[in-house]
């Protein structure tokens, strides 16, 4: 960026017109809200690994591991299934959820989960309730964090529906939707979680895929747009 600055006569203390010079104040006020957000996100993060240590625990004494289906197996007879993200990540599936669930039904369930673990999605949903924490305030903060979860919710979905058929998936989930996960912690992912129905209509409605050539304009246009001023900048006569 500093060499096409230079490229275009424009220096690094080149100043707006009509503007001063950049103040402390002016630099310490969005540093402070930075600090904010990322000292809440950090409080965040530990809490939930607390929290998740502490279930692993209590899943050790009443759960069983099966090593077939990579998971720990929970006497209860409600359908339900969920993950513990994190460094020591588990899958959690009901002997209920066993007991209805047909083979690719629960083969699409635990392909969801695992979405969730190889994706990390337990960072972004940390970040955004620390977000809504720190500014608890503002609308868009308790906003995000309920669409997030949702849209996390959907991204394992797209996931599995790219290993399973979509109706192993709707079906489970029609299945599932009706319980809770058996005493499942705080930031655990469970397959029946947040916008069910949502999530449900989406994957029922049949979309067609996009053609690849509209993919590239858009990824062009998305790249091109941050670049338009620069460019406009250093056109000559301007």
């Amino acid at each position: 960026m500093s060499g096409l600055l230079q490229f275009c006569g424009l220096t690094l203390d080149a100043r707006i017109p009509g503007t001063g010079p950049i103040g402390v104040p002016a630099i310490a006020a969005p540093a402070s809200v930075a600090l904010v957000a990322l000292a809440f996100f950090g409080h965040e993060v530990l809490r939930a690994r607390r929290v998740r240590a502490r279930h692993r625990s209590v899943l050790d004494l009443v759960g069983r591991r099966s090593a077939r289906l990579r998971a720990t197996v929970l006497d209860h007879d409600t359908p339900a299934a969920y993950c513990l993200p994190g460094r020591r990540p588990r899958i959690v599936v009901s002997a209920g959820a066993l007991r209805l669930l047909s083979p690719a039904q629960l083969e699409s369930v635990l392909e969801h989960e695992r979405a969730h673990i190889a994706g990390r999605h337990h960072l972004a949903l940390a970040a955004t309730e620390a977000f809504a924490r720190a500014f608890r305030w503002l609308p868009l903060a308790r906003e995000a964090r309920a669409q997030t979860a949702l849209l996390l919710e959907m991204a394992a979905d797209d996931r599995a529906l790219r290993r399973h058929p979509r109706q192993a998936l709707v079906s489970a989930l029609c299945t599932m939707a009706a319980g809770q996960a058996p005493h499942a912690p705080g930031g655990a992912f469970t397959v029946g979680g947040p916008g069910a129905v949502v999530r449900l209509r989406r994957m029922l409605d049949a979309q067609r895929r996009p053609h690849p050539a509209l993919c590239g304009v858009l990824a062009a246009v998305a790249v091109g747009l941050p670049l338009l001023p620069p460019l406009l900048g250093c056109a000559p006569g301007m």
